[in-house]
């Protein structure tokens, strides 16, 4: 039988150290059984991904999760800033994961999928912020989306998909120190994947649009926030041995800050472990800086991201 293994990302899990989590590294067969941050600099904000991304990486990919059948994904993650400028926010995107603060964070991005067909999936997202902390609820980026897997080729070679996100409001003070924005976002992405044995390449292209609540700062700072976020990355993904894959993730985002740069870079390589066929281990480190030279070169001011975690399906 001629089966053909599809990865799911969502999870979309945005660190707006600008983040926006995903759906998870997971991947189910054609017989049912699954196999599956952006961080952006504290100088160059990477906007909200609408969605959530194959996890543990930001590009999502054309796989649905099967009918009845259901995926967690819990991680964890830390986005630093570098660099020997005073940074004004760290702002890290990861489908899902918006962070606009000005200090690093720590956090647990959860998101829970359930295949409602054999072409679409829903999702919850959720993420919960160790540090910062105050006066305002630890949980926040709370994504619901949907994936339709709209197209594909007998032998399962390639795949289409779109996915619509909407973003909840958090609260004001959550928008002043930077978990979140005070006003519903919604956004879609394109998504396109190819498979080879060995290899799949994942492209992912999206929009999302980010109000705010103008009555109160973001992160701490007065500058005002781009309304409209654009996405661009691509994946390649490769199988080096049976339960272990190697990946590559990287791209390009509209900054939100108004007085940036209009794009920042970013780079991600991760590894993802399956001891079993329905659990995935996912390791990931994302650098995230104004170009690709300073991403690659390790000079002058950038963020990081490192993110370990699990996605379980049933």
């Amino acid at each position: 039988m001629n089966v053909k293994i599809f990865y799911d990302n969502d999870v979309t899990r945005p660190i707006y150290i600008n983040l926006s989590y995903k759906s998870g590294i997971l991947g189910f067969c054609e017989d049912g059984l699954s196999v599956a941050m952006r961080f952006i600099p504290l100088l160059f904000l990477l906007l909200p991904i609408l969605c959530f991304a194959f996890e543990p990486l930001n590009t999502d990919d054309a796989g649905t999760v099967p009918k009845g059948k259901n995926q967690i994904e819990m991680y964890y993650y830390r986005a630093t800033s570098h660099g020997g400028e005073s940074l004004d926010t760290v702002d890290i995107s990861t489908p899902g994961e918006e962070y606009f603060g000005n200090q690093d964070a720590k956090a647990f991005p959860f998101t829970y999928t359930r295949g409602l067909s054999d072409t679409v999936e829903a999702s919850i997202g959720t993420t919960y912020f160790m540090t910062p902390a105050g006066q305002y609820s630890p949980f926040t980026n709370n994504v619901i989306s949907m994936k339709w897997r709209f197209a594909e080729d007998e032998n399962r070679s390639w795949a289409l998909a779109v996915k619509p996100t909407l973003t909840l409001p958090g609260s004001s003070q959550q928008q002043v120190h930077g978990l979140g924005l005070a006003l519903p976002n919604y956004g879609v992405n394109f998504i396109g994947s190819k498979y080879w044995d060995q290899i799949e390449v994942h492209v992912n292209a999206s929009y999302e649009r980010t109000p705010y609540n103008t009555n109160y700062q973001i992160g701490f700072s007065s500058v005002p926030n781009r309304l409209n976020i654009f996405f661009l990355s691509v994946a390649p993904v490769w199988t080096v041995a049976q339960g272990v894959r190697l990946a590559l993730d990287t791209g390009f985002t509209t900054n939100p800050q108004s007085n940036q740069q209009n794009l920042s870079n970013y780079a991600l390589l991760a590894i993802i472990v399956s001891p079993f066929d329905n659990l995935d281990i996912g390791l990931s480190y994302l650098r995230s800086a104004a170009n690709m030279g300073i991403v690659i070169s390790n000079s002058g001011s950038y963020s990081s991201r490192s993110e370990i975690g699990f996605t379980w399906r049933f």
